[in-house]
């Protein structure tokens, strides 16, 4: 397995005048890619588009086969409240060239950890503190939430959340489970911090990572409980079906 790293860097913003924190934000976003299975064709692209409002919206672009999978990473730290307005995205767009049909699935992972302020930047609620929205064309995908896990391979000091593997979509009408040469799908993820945010999450971080993958749609049937219903839910491995 080989893996590229392109790592992005935003400025720090002075803070403005009557802002309850002081510091600057620091908001930087890198794309890791990695190649594995059947077809070991794997490229990827980056790019920086300029955003509306506070900093830079960041794009990652991925090319997959059949059995790749790429991973879009956004980090979050010393943000001062109301820095983020949902405009500041972490985008992933990916375009299949596989030359057999397949399904693809999004993992969600965020690792937060607290600062001086004692919470972590993401709490676990997607209501308090960092907050995030994902969807895909017309469908929402779940964030995870609850308490979290602090165990391995969670890294020390951090709180890990996952999603696995939510049911993604092709064509014009996002309806088609069955992605083809050439299907593309964007993922895009609007953090938000609000200004009304207490000083509890202080210094925290947070990292939140994208993952997408691919597998072979024939010989490899979705489960039943898997289908256009579950479209943004985990769709996990179940009798022959398998995301190996």
């Amino acid at each position: 397995m080989t893996k590229s790293l392109v790592s992005f860097s935003r400025r720090a913003f002075t803070r403005r005048p009557g802002r309850p924190w002081r510091g600057h934000v620091l908001y930087a976003a890198g794309l890791g890619l990695a190649i594995s299975g059947l077809l070991a064709a794997f490229a990827a692209a980056a790019q920086i588009l300029a955003g509306s409002g506070r900093g830079l919206a960041t794009a990652g672009t991925v090319a997959m086969r059949v059995n790749g999978s790429g991973t879009r990473v956004c980090d979050y730290g010393l943000l001062a409240p109301g820095d983020l307005t949902g405009s500041a995205t972490c985008t992933l767009s990916v375009t299949y060239h596989g030359s057999i049909p397949a399904y693809l699935a999004l993992t969600i992972r965020i690792n937060s950890k607290a600062g001086p302020g004692g919470a972590p930047l993401y709490d676990g609620t997607n209501v308090t503190g960092l907050t995030m929205r994902l969807k895909e064309g017309r469908h929402s995908f779940m964030v995870p939430t609850g308490p979290g896990s602090t165990g391995k391979p969670c890294q020390t000091g951090f709180t890990c959340w996952m999603a696995p593997h939510e049911l993604a979509t092709a064509g014009a009408d996002h309806a088609d489970l069955v992605f083809r040469r050439g299907d593309t799908v964007t993922f895009t993820l609007a953090p938000r911090f609000a200004a009304a945010t207490g000083n509890s999450y202080q210094g925290g971080k947070a990292k939140v990572a994208l993952i997408v993958q691919a597998v072979q749609a024939p010989a490899n049937p979705l489960p039943v409980t898997c289908n256009v219903t579950t479209i943004g839910r985990p769709c996990p491995a179940s009798g022959t079906f398998t995301w190996r």
